[in-house]
């Protein structure tokens, strides 16, 4: 089997989806932005040596120096209103786990909609691998290219193991080999079908159309607890912030402008906002703001004065 466990959750990001969103989670949550936020610092501090690399490197820097959250008291939800974020998720922590914790509450929702819609439908984890290799583009490429072929058997007709699937979402994912030390790209995907995918016959597939890999993984998805699988799928950013400077200055630099997340299926068409903030839904409540601000390491929380006191 590979390396890679498909259910370990990224402790950050596992946090972020699963906290509570009221005024008692917010210390928890200004302790994980502000880790994430020294990471990106650590991260920017190592691009200033390119010269190359000086804008992108400032903007890093800068991400999330203020974060300006909104209580509404009456209800207790805690809202991020708005913030300066960089938003170069592939560099960036904070920005990683804000767009993760986006792409995944879009799809959870389009998920419950399709599971009214379709109740025998249920959600299957699937991991596709290739064999590791020392050059990270042309192993993306070959994972890409493989993926996309075995979606097209499916729509060829012809007999495919996802003749079952009726909709899936998938994210690239890479990271070097415990072993090997070379990149290993592989991707997680939620498939939704009404039996699980035979993993056996993936694997045969799998081997046919790549030519030199077989290791997949099929599993299902707790139907009481999707969040858990999820997680796997819109995480794909996070990894980057456990590698070391260098290899996520060189992931970055790869896959900048490629969409590493496709969908299919029913989960085709899914809207994810640009904005890293929280919609609040909540306007018509009043509320008062309290600033984060970033100094000395660390974030300073307080209450700012409501207009007109």
């Amino acid at each position: 089997m590979t390396d890679h466990d498909p259910q370990r959750e990224s402790p950050d990001f596992g946090q972020e989806v699963r906290a509570s969103d009221g005024v008692d989670a917010l210390p928890g949550r200004l302790e994980r932005y502000g880790s994430a936020k020294s990471r990106a610092i650590d991260q920017a501090h190592f691009m200033r040596q390119f010269d190359s690399f000086a804008t992108v490197s400032a903007r890093v820097e800068k991400c999330g120096t203020y974060l300006l959250f909104r209580h509404y008291y009456t209800v207790d939800k805690m809202r991020l209103h708005a913030a300066n974020f960089c938003k170069y998720h592939l560099l960036c922590p904070l920005c990683a786990i804000r767009r993760g914790a986006k792409a995944l509450k879009a799809y959870l929702d389009r998920f419950e909609v399709i599971r009214a819609e379709q109740p025998r439908l249920r959600p299957f984890l699937v991991t596709l691998t290739v064999k590791d290799g020392p050059d990270l583009r042309e192993r993306f490429e070959h994972l890409y290219s493989a993926q996309k072929e075995l979606w097209k058997r499916k729509q060829r007709g012809r007999g495919c193991v996802l003749d079952v699937v009726h909709g899936a979402v998938w994210s690239y994912e890479f990271k070097r080999g415990s072993g090997s030390g070379l990149w290993h790209p592989h991707l997680h995907m939620i498939a939704l079908a009404p039996v699980q995918p035979d993993q056996d016959a993936l694997r045969d597939e799998w081997r046919h159309i790549t030519g030199d890999s077989f290791i997949v993984d099929v599993r299902p998805i707790s139907q009481e607890d999707p969040v858990s699988g999820f997680l796997e799928v819109f995480k794909y950013a996070v990894k980057f912030a456990d590698q070391d400077h260098a290899d996520t200055l060189h992931c970055w630099n790869t896959f900048k402008g490629v969409r590493l997340i496709g969908s299919a299926g029913c989960f085709r068409g899914v809207d994810v906002p640009d904005d890293l903030c929280d919609e609040s839904g909540l306007d018509e409540l009043p509320y008062v703001e309290l600033l984060a601000a970033w100094h000395h390491g660390r974030y300073h929380l307080r209450q700012l004065v409501p207009i007109g006191e």
